[in-house]
């Protein structure tokens, strides 16, 4: 074994609470840390790949966006980031941002890309990152919190997707003078953009996780690249990084002067990022103070929890308990492409039998037994309707027709299609991901469902690798999944079902309805009233004409805190926003 997988190796079982000698002067007062156990593989660190938690929350601590949200404040309040102020046109479609004085980009690896480490962050690296957002070539999972918003950005991946060559004419095109129409450097330290329609929620897209910046030197470097070497304008730098297991972070040695109610930040001098797969584990961690934080989940959730608040062992410790309703929709997903029970061009007669196929579908659904064996009443509120009830549009929508378990009318419904009993269907294919007892016990539901109004179902169990393949390139036919809003906005999870983003987009069904694509365009170009709400009505009866996805429920979320981590609000939008944590004397 090599000495450098010997490293590797020690960096695996080091315990999570263990001190950092390299951060340590003889002497010296002990550095402040916190440890995290994460619940999948940790992911790597560039944007493009920001879709899953362990990407966003590693991702977080490096890189920066224009605006984050206000700190102990509403989700829809915003406080500059890299930019000091900003400014907006009367017609709301130009955006002119001022990017602070003292941002610095920080490079803390062998060799560094600059002398000293550093060097400033301009306007340019705003446009730039931007413009690899919508280069069609990297497969940007993010692309949607820009696409169609920025005047002459959609131009460019169009032409950017016409070949190497045109794309690099492209690119040198976009960053040369003044730069495209709505996305200019006008000096080094304004940015400007101009949009293609109004758009209220343009500050929640740029607070993402998708518009962070990045230095072009970093992302094009031959040798390096993100994924390994993040390089951000952060407060943390990746100090120590086992791919898919650990990564640590330290303290960015003279980051700009920001502070807080509690001084400096970030008040924190480490951070320990651990994958635990296993629920237990992390559950004992937790309780031996090996971790700071703890989303208990079903195998050690009645020992931990008493109703609203942590079990009295734990509740004597000064454990705290903070519950939140997730901002989603988890969904059964009917994939429209799909020739046995999609919507296929030209084909009215058959599309209309296929129809009444997904509703049969939806209403065999074990809806009670899913809430009572997955989410163990507890995790879950049924979702009657497709936004959840955190959206303000969601309290004027009526619920979905097709969101019950009625057997008899499903049943009904597959003769009127010309499959009574289910005679001369094919066979149905459900995709899952995973082999755990909980997977098992919805592929039983669905299959026991299906069975009992003469369909007969498949059920495939998958790696998370190659779920998430199929589910993306349009190749299962039936599967679950979740999508959380990655702002606070009815619009954020609508646009799942807009036609653009369908063809390996965010639209997983693949629905393409010209009916509600015109309603959805101008429902996100509108700030709250009445007219709003009004297309929502309308786009959600569409959803329940065509029946893209099954509403199946709204998560809830519990986390444990030790009594030692202080300062911590659970934001679903800004993930371990670490920075503002305090960590006390530990017990």
């Amino acid at each position: 074994m090599s000495a450098a997988a010997r490293r590797l190796v020690l960096l695996a079982v080091l315990p999570l609470a263990a001190a950092s000698a390299s951060c340590q002067r003889e002497g010296a007062a002990a550095p402040s840390f916190a440890s995290f156990a994460l619940a999948e593989e940790l992911a790597d660190f560039d944007p493009l790949e920001a879709w899953s938690t362990s990407h966003q929350v590693l991702q977080r601590q490096v890189y920066e966006g224009l605006v984050e949200y206000r700190y102990h404040g509403r989700t829809d309040e915003f406080v500059g980031l890299l930019a000091e102020r900003w400014e907006v046109s009367e017609d709301g479609l130009e955006w002119r941002f001022r990017l602070r004085p003292d941002l610095s980009f920080y490079d803390p690896h062998e060799p560094p890309l600059w002398p000293g480490r550093r060097r400033p962050v301009v306007a340019r690296d705003v446009v730039d990152s931007f413009l690899r957002l919508a280069d069609p070539r990297l497969g940007a999972q993010g692309w949607f919190a820009l696409e169609g918003l920025l005047e002459g950005l959609d131009e460019f991946r169009e032409r950017a997707a016409k070949g190497a060559e045109e794309a690099e004419a492209a690119l040198a095109a976009a960053r040369d003078g003044a730069g495209l129409p709505g996305l200019r450097a006008p000096d080094e330290a304004t940015v400007v953009l101009r949009l293609r329609r109004p758009a209220p929620d343009l500050l929640m897209r740029l607070a993402s996780p998708y518009c962070v910046v990045t230095p072009r030197e970093a992302f094009a470097h031959p040798d390096r690249g993100l994924r390994d070497h993040p390089v951000g304008s952060g407060p943390y730098s990746l100090a120590e990084w086992l791919p898919r297991s650990r990564a640590v972070f330290r303290r960015v040695p003279g980051w700009r002067t920001v502070e807080d109610e509690h001084g400096p930040l970030p008040h924190i001098d480490e951070l320990r990022f651990q994958a635990v797969l296993e629920g237990s584990t992390r559950a004992l961690l937790f309780e031996q103070g090996q971790i700071d934080r703890l989303p208990p989940v079903q195998d050690s959730f009645a020992r931990m929890v008493d109703g609203d608040r942590p079990s009295a062992e734990l509740r004597a410790r000064g454990v705290r308990l903070a519950v939140t309703e997730t901002p989603d929709l988890s969904m059964l997903v009917l994939n429209l492409d799909d020739p046995v029970i999609g919507d296929l061009p030209g084909d009215d007669a058959g599309n209309q039998r296929r129809r009444l196929l997904r509703r049969a579908i939806a209403l065999s659904f074990p809806y009670e037994r899913w809430h009572r064996d997955i989410r163990e009443r507890t995790w879950g509120s049924p979702a009657t309707r497709y936004l959840p009830p955190s959206v303000a549009e969601s309290a004027g929508l009526p619920e979905s027709a097709w969101r019950r378990h009625d057997p008899e009318l499903a049943r009904r419904l597959l003769a009127e299609a010309g499959w009574p009993g289910g005679d001369g269907l094919p066979e149905l294919q459900l995709e899952l991901s995973g082999t755990d007892q909980g997977t098992a016990d919805l592929r039983d539901m669905v299959v026991e469902g299906l069975k009992q109004i003469g369909v007969r179902c498949r059920a495939t169990a998958n790696s998370p690798a190659e779920y998430s393949a199929k589910t993306r390139g349009g190749r299962a036919q039936l599967f679950f999944w979740s999508w959380a809003l990655d702002w606070p906005d009815a619009a954020n999870l609508l646009e799942v079902f807009y036609s653009g983003n369908a063809g390996g987009g965010i639209n997983r069904a693949n629905l393409r309805s010209p009916a509600f694509d015109a309603l959805f365009e101008e429902f996100r170009g509108l700030g709250p009233g009445p007219r709003r709400m009004e297309l929502a009505r309308e786009m959600v009866l569409v959803l329940d004409q065509e029946l893209p996805v099954v509403p199946v429920d709204h998560r809830r979320g519990f986390l444990l805190l030790q009594p030692w981590l202080k300062n911590v609000e659970v934001n679903p939008f800004d993930l371990f926003p670490c920075k503002y944590f305090v960590v006390e004397s530990r017990g």
